[in-house]
């Protein structure tokens, strides 16, 4: 019997390609996500220590332009936060993308492979049962009678 061959297996190969690559693209959209993440905090932290310069100075009795000036700095940091928020918004949005993209390559390159084992299973089946022909015919023709008698005529001739 020749050997097992999946007819299917070029695709397989591509399939388990695609999958890599969104496992790859998936965890760069998770390391985007944490980097994004860390500089929102890095930026709210920057952000309440404006504030409480800001509150410092008012209970010191700063000048006004000073209280100005810091609350313009105190402006800055809140824009430069919504626009990392909306930064990590979209850092989590594209590792949700990637995420369902991995999962659909993933599911894509198991169909295959149980296509591929249910064909093995089908091969191997069909190889015992041929393996199983091949011994009966053997028996069968050891234990006839015209066997026998072949068995016999050797011994006797010797």
């Amino acid at each position: 019997m020749k050997a097992f061959r999946f007819s299917l297996q070029p695709l397989r190969l591509l399939r388990e390609q695609k999958e890599r690559v969104a496992q790859k693209r998936y965890v760069e959209a998770l390391r985007a996500g944490d980097e994004a993440a860390a500089r929102l905090a890095a930026g709210s932290r920057e952000l309440a220590a404006a504030w409480t310069t800001l509150c410092e100075e008012v209970a010191e009795g700063a000048i006004v332009a000073k209280l100005r000036q810091t609350r313009a700095w105190c402006g800055g940091l809140e824009r430069r936060c919504e626009e990392l928020t909306a930064d990590l918004k979209l850092a989590q949005r594209a590792a949700h993308d990637a995420w369902r993209e991995m999962v659909l390559a993933t599911r894509d390159r198991k169909t295959l492979d149980q296509l591929r084992d249910k064909c093995r299973r089908n091969y191997d089946s069909a190889a015992h049962r041929d393996e199983q022909k091949q011994l009966d015919e053997m028996g069968l023709r050891f234990n006839s009678p015209a066997a026998g008698l072949l068995e016999t005529a050797a011994t006797t001739m010797e």
